[in-house]
């Protein structure tokens, strides 16, 4: 199940604070795949996720219009992708 997550994801997207970007996920699937089984296993049995996986850079993305005004601007969210991969899996246990 952690594979198919992660090789669903796209591997052009920005990484998050961690600096882990998709691709490198995507490139070594098969050897960290049970270490994250237990990670993501034991951080959802203690209800606790790491901090780091929380944080994220902010930043702002140009709709249109003038370059000065706040409300032409979008704010993006580049969080873990890792935590993104946990998050897939609990949305599909729901979901499913």
């Amino acid at each position: 199940m952690i594979h198919k997550k992660i090789r669903d994801m796209k591997d052009n997207k920005s990484p998050g604070v961690d600096g882990i970007p998709p691709n490198l996920l995507l490139k070594s699937v098969e050897q960290i795949s049970i270490q994250l089984a237990t990670v993501f296993s034991l951080s959802l049995r203690k209800g606790v996720i790491p901090l780091e996986w929380k944080e994220a850079n902010i930043i702002l993305f140009f709709k249109k219009g003038s370059t000065y005004k706040s409300e032409n601007y979008r704010p993006v969210s580049l969080t873990s992708v890792i935590c993104k991969a946990l998050q897939r899996l609990i949305k599909d246990h729901f979901v499913d």
